[in-house]
């Protein structure tokens, strides 16, 4: 197996589991500009990485004040009143922050909503406790895929892309309710996998992350030229994914199980968070009567904008900041093969989502941003989905970045065969 092509599997086993503003200040209730022209407006409300890059001309915002009601009602009332209903009935393990609940001391059978309504700032858990609600916020749609690129970028433009897919099925947190079926005691299940370029078509990845307070994920990658599929060590996810500056725990920002960290609440703000459009989009009938499409215009970057102002990897199109605010979190994994030490999250204090998140090397030094751009899909009270829409990641060491995701269409899928999700379908994935 050759590096690159081992780079693609670690990458793919780990995903598994913009309005026209007119120039203003932050003071403004419309949309406004906020570049190195006006660059204090947002000294607070970006990670100071990020402020560095806008004071420099290197990044700017399409700021999009929202009303928060409106904002919140982004999440249907089905998840609001399961949220609502799960006031008090669960805690966290101290050992390992595992979600427990009070009534058996023991790992819940099926939550849905965010497991803790109301967080205490002074609670020593409260930073698990946010982690887990993040968990939950993201699972609700059930499951769906699509197909997007990695595009490695530097200050010369594009070097390197690849194409891939990823389909996740859910079991926990489902709007739609408990799959009973659930042999394996999973929490979730994809499959991924590479369609070009030619030297890492076809390599794919399954992988499997257990409803437990212990087990690691269980990752399997398969290689067309060798015909095996071979289990992969979870810590892989801070692996770069195919010589990219991009990792594959940067899917929602944190795309591990929330029993991997050590979490800790260490500060609360504002902050610009991105978002495809600030309120919903409707998903189509598709192919299936329990398969659905959502069609989403692509945020076109820099080095695709001849001309374009910025970084050539910064967003030029389709994606507004809308500010919001936020608890500002510690994680730090005990794996001493993770690669990353401690990292910084700022989570969205009412909707749960991670926007930006810095990670700083072993050694205690910081090297990099993940911005995490999202998109909401909703058409009713009864349902409604949340989707990581692409990652930016910035190496401020190499002064390089990778883009993940921006794909037009997706897919949300409601009741998927469990089959699919198996070594079997990575090994006639070339056939």
């Amino acid at each position: 197996m050759t590096r690159t092509t081992r780079l693609v599997c670690l990458g793919l086993a780990a995903a598994a589991l913009w309005l026209a503003p007119t120039i203003g200040t932050a003071a403004d209730d419309q949309p406004w500009i906020l570049d190195a022209n006006n660059w204090q407006e947002g000294k607070d409300l970006l990670p100071e990485p990020v402020v560095k890059h806008l004071k420099d001309g290197q990044y700017w915002f399409k700021v999009s004040p929202v009303d928060p009601k409106k904002f919140h009602d982004n999440y249907s009332k089905k998840f609001w009143d399961a949220t609502a209903a799960n006031a008090g009935k669960y805690d966290v393990e101290p050992k390992q922050c595992g979600l427990m609940d009070k009534a058996t001391g023991k790992i819940p059978d099926f939550v849905v909503g965010l497991p803790f309504p109301t967080i205490d700032k002074n609670d020593p858990n409260a930073g698990c406790k946010i982690a887990h609600n993040f968990n939950f916020a993201g699972n609700a749609g059930g499951g769906g895929g699509a197909t997007f690129s990695l595009n490695g970028v530097d200050q010369n433009g594009q070097f390197r892309r690849v194409k891939v897919f990823l389909h996740a099925m859910g079991y926990q947190g489902r709007l739609d309710g408990k799959i009973e079926e659930n042999p394996e005691n999973l929490q979730g299940q994809a499959v991924g996998a590479a369609l070009e370029p030619q030297d890492v078509e076809g390599v794919s990845t399954l992988t499997k992350r257990y409803w437990d307070w212990e087990s690691q994920d269980a990752i399997w990658a398969y290689v067309p030229s060798t015909r095996r599929a071979r289990r992969v060590n979870a810590a892989s996810r801070s692996d770069p994914v195919a010589g990219l500056d991009i990792f594959s725990d940067d899917l929602n920002c944190y795309a591990g199980k929330i029993e991997y960290y050590q979490w800790k609440l260490v500060g609360e703000g504002n902050i610009l968070a991105p978002v495809i459009q600030p309120y919903p989009f409707h998903m189509g009938p598709g192919p299936s009567p329990t398969r659905f499409l959502v069609q989403t215009p692509y945020p076109a970057a820099g080095y695709e904008k001849p001309g374009s102002k910025g970084a050539p990897w910064w967003p030029q199109e389709n994606v507004v900041f809308v500010p919001r605010p936020v608890w500002i979190v510690e994680g730090q994994s005990s794996d001493p093969y993770y690669n990353f030490g401690r990292v910084i999250m700022y989570f969205d204090k009412d909707i749960y989502r991670i926007y930006w998140k810095l990670v700083h090397n072993r050694a205690g030094e910081y090297f990099y941003t993940a911005m995490c751009a999202y998109h909401f899909v909703k058409n009713d009270e009864t349902y409604h989905a949340v989707f990581p829409n692409f990652v930016v990641g910035v190496n401020d060491k190499t002064n390089r970045a990778a883009l993940g995701g921006r794909y037009q269409e997706s897919f949300i899928e409601r009741k998927w065969d469990p089959s699919y999700f198996s070594l079997r379908t990575l090994t006639r994935m070339t056939d």
